[in-house]
């Protein structure tokens, strides 16, 4: 993994909270100083908190924001895109300039489209960025450098894992890993009201779902082992974890998670059109 990015100037065009979570990753590791990184937001009183917490240029002018810029990330919206990356700003990038996309459901094509000629890598990465544990799929264009490459896998790789992919598979990764963490906050928040039901008080009961659901996650990536073998090393014959392994399945656990995964995939197909 490279130690310092080779490019004089990121610009995001879009400063939300994936922006913020990619910025503290690559100023806090050191890969870029603050003073080379740009931020276009429509907000001033969010540009403002951004210069001021991270010593970046945030403006709510794109085309200032952009000029320079040896590679532009579009952090915005999907659905704020046609808006926001018109053809009069990308013609303010630089011709050497290259493009990296964290806009979920957005093809290849599509941002090429938005930026035509230029290099693009597509990524798919998740909301814990932003305590460093993301999970970032990534995909490139066939005009996309060995070196872009690395560049793009080093700053997500400053804010959790990556996995270099097929752009066919990003919709199914996005079911998985991008809506992941969303699932994730549905079963903390279930077990925790079970364990006040149970007589816990909520701050612990949170606390006690919260890091079972991180420490189990953190002992399969780092054990290596399937998790149904980690399943059973805790399964007792006829034991408590059996029981409410039981009761799961009776109601349905595994066929609602297939549930979602599906879900995801055909609102992706909607708003793709």
């Amino acid at each position: 993994m490279i130690k310092k990015l080779n490019v004089n100037k990121i610009c995001f065009i879009g400063g939300g909270a994936m922006c913020e979570a990619i910025v503290k990753g690559i100023v806090g590791s050191g890969l870029i100083a603050g003073e080379q990184i740009a931020i276009g937001n429509p907000t001033q009183a969010r540009c403002d908190y951004l210069k001021e917490k991270y010593g970046v240029m945030a403006t709510p002018d794109n085309k200032a924001a952009i000029a320079d810029a040896d590679l532009v990330i579009f952090s915005v919206k999907p659905q704020v895109a046609p808006v926001a990356l018109t053809k009069e700003l990308i013609s303010c990038m630089k011709k050497e300039a290259w493009v990296l996309s964290i806009m979920g459901s957005v093809s290849l094509a599509q941002l090429h489209e938005y930026a035509p000629g230029y290099p693009v890598v597509r990524t798919m990465p998740n909301t814990p960025l932003a305590v460093g544990a993301g999970m970032t799929a990534i995909c490139c264009d066939d005009k996309v450098t060995p070196a872009m490459q690395a560049t793009a896998e080093a700053i997500f790789g400053c804010c959790g894992e990556v996995a270099l992919v097929a752009e066919s598979q990003i919709e199914a990764i996005t079911a998985i890993s991008g809506c992941g963490p969303g699932y994730a906050f549905v079963i903390i928040d279930a077990l925790a009201d079970a364990g006040v039901r149970a007589g816990l008080p909520r701050k612990l009961a949170i606390k006690l779902a919260a890091q079972t659901l991180a420490g189990s996650g953190k002992l399969c990536i780092e054990s290596g082992e399937h998790p149904a073998v980690l399943r059973d090393q805790v399964t007792s014959p006829g034991g408590t974890t059996i029981a409410g392994i039981h009761a799961l399945e009776n109601h349905g656990v595994r066929g609602a998670f297939y549930d979602a995964v599906q879900a995801v995939l055909a609102r992706s197909k909607e708003l793709q059109g």
